[in-house]
């Protein structure tokens, strides 16, 4: 999966020369410098933990199969769409609690270069139930690099609170709202239409048609917000289908970098990540107030996945005896004096030497400096230009293939068939992965007989005795497994009571638990007051 860790994340380790707290206190000290930010949000970016990804769906049993698979793995890579509409699902992992970031997973494709975060104060603040959403409280997924795009519609997976819950949500383009709907029931016909509780550990999808018009800004959010009865629901995954306006898209997956060395040779296009001691080289606070570079956390260099780390594109210089360096923002990397760094100022041409030791940076006027790694004390660490030959120079790494995703190869259930009584009204499947680090987890399901039951997203609803076959298949391999499900006459255990009054005690079925309801009150199976009436 993506650690999706709020795009300027560090996570350093005493043996690269300086500590997370260190750097923690950088981050949040610079956050809000980096963008123009509302509500105090940061981009976040991938950087695996389960992995995500893949689209469309293939049988592997005929050559359409075969075609579609091929057609999923180059759809990961970095392409140009012109007619048909794009497809990512963020999926919310977790709350880590040590850096303070949500871990999220994601699949499909994205614009080139965009950002994306998400936030929710709620669950920053329980760290346990990360995807709550209670009533008065919202979770926001920020969104930059989205100029142009046009959102068809956005699909919620989720779930509600014992029953209860009410869930809002909007679409934002900057200061601007583009599409709105006010917190209902989640078992309103707005939502799902039925209470599917967290008890069950699965979720359900609502789609939402937006239609609206093109991105403007690059601030585009996705609000989800609780209402104001008790309740809560829970977030899952937010799926985003939508017309991309002909700009270039490439996976959320991470790039591999490979080391230059000595005996590397540069070319001009190639593009390369500035790299020492675990930390990239990033532009977080600004570099116009800065005046130098600074890091963020790459744990690995075969999975590159931050935004944060500036990627420069080398080119010649105009005599053909120097290089120039500019970023993924179109900006071109200057010394405009001794010690000094900035954006399109100053020198912008570069001699560029691979050694044993790091790779020499330094503009034509050698006097201004070399480019080297420094953590100074009590301050934050940092690339930069430098006089003094003690401090180590830097690395490139030269950007390479991307990370392809991992496959399903299959899926099973627990168990091959199961009976259950018609009064349990409900039951939630979840099948097992192999491997289990495959990227895309999304099931396809199918109920061979929907008079006795229906599924959606692996939430069972029983409508009848008999018998039928559930089906799951994978979006990305198209591997499936089954569970044949028969359906029993009831047992007394009912699913649900109506308002008129109890003459005589009877299982009742509340949430998960088997409850007994008698005209004096209900009670639990070892004889405990319920709440319940």
């Amino acid at each position: 999966m993506f650690l999706r860790e709020k795009h300027r994340r560090h996570t350093f380790y005493k043996d690269n020369g300086f500590l997370a707290e260190n750097i923690k206190k950088q981050y949040l000290c610079r956050k809000s410098k980096r963008v123009k930010s509302k509500k105090g949000r940061r981009y976040g970016h991938f950087a695996h933990t389960s992995q995500p990804k893949s689209l469309k769906n293939k049988d592997m049993k005929n050559l359409m199969g075969i075609v579609r698979k091929a057609m999923t793995v180059a759809a990961f890579l970095t392409v140009s769409v012109a007619a048909d509409a794009a497809e990512v699902m963020y999926k919310i992992v977790e709350y880590n609690k040590q850096t303070a970031e949500f871990a999220i997973a994601a699949c499909g494709t994205v614009p080139r270069n965009s950002r994306v975060d998400f936030e929710n104060k709620f669950g920053a603040t329980t760290g346990n139930r990360y995807n709550q959403i209670p009533r008065n409280h919202e979770a926001v997924l920020y969104l930059e690099g989205w100029q142009g795009c046009k959102v068809r519609s956005i699909t919620f997976s989720m779930c509600s609170n014992n029953k209860k819950g009410q869930v809002g949500v909007s679409l934002n383009d900057g200061g601007t709202t583009l599409y709105s709907l006010a917190p209902v029931d989640f078992a309103s016909a707005d939502w799902f239409g039925e209470w599917v509780s967290k008890d069950l550990g699965v979720y359900v999808d609502v789609t939402k048609q937006i239609d609206a018009p093109a991105i403007t800004t690059n601030d585009m959010s996705i609000v989800v917000s609780g209402g104001k009865s008790e309740g809560s629901v829970y977030l899952d995954a937010i799926t985003i289908e939508y017309d991309e306006a002909d700009m270039a898209l490439e996976s959320p997956l991470g790039w591999q970098y490979e080391k230059l060395t000595n005996k590397s040779t540069l070319s001009a296009g190639d593009e390369v990540m500035i790299f020492r001691n675990g930390a990239a080289a990033a532009d977080l606070g600004g570099m116009d107030e800065t005046n130098y570079l600074d890091v963020v956390s790459v744990t690995s260099t075969a999975d590159v996945t931050s935004p944060d780390v500036l990627r420069f594109t080398l080119n010649k210089s105009a005599d053909q005896q120097h290089w120039t360096l500019t970023d993924q923002f179109g900006r071109q990397l200057g010394a405009p004096g001794k010690q000094k760094l900035a954006w399109n100022k100053g020198i912008t041409e570069w001699n560029i030497e691979l050694g044993h030791e790091g790779a020499t940076l330094t503009p034509t006027n050698e006097a201004y400096g070399t480019m080297r790694y420094s953590t100074p004390d009590n301050s934050y660490a940092r690339f930069n230009l430098y006089t003094s030959k003690t401090l180590p120079l830097p690395f490139l790494y030269r950007k390479g293939e991307q990370k392809q995703p991992e496959l399903s190869r299959s899926i099973s259930f627990a168990e091959e068939e199961m009976t259950v009584s018609l009064d349990v009204a409900h039951i939630g499947l979840r099948p097992t992965f192999m491997p289990k680090t495959t990227t895309d987890k999304r099931l396809r399901w199918k109920s061979s007989n929907e008079s006795v039951a229906t599924v959606t997203g692996g939430y069972v609803t029983l409508l009848s005795v008999g018998e039928t076959t559930i089906t799951a298949t994978t979006y990305d391999s198209g591997v499936e497994t089954t569970m044949h499900l028969v359906v029993t006459e009831p047992t007394a255990i009912n699913g649900a009571t109506n308002d008129a009054k109890v003459h005589s005690p009877r299982k009742v079925l509340d949430g998960n638990k088997v409850v007994i309801v008698t005209e004096q009150g209900c009670y639990g199976a070892g004889g405990w007051k319920a709440g319940r009436k």
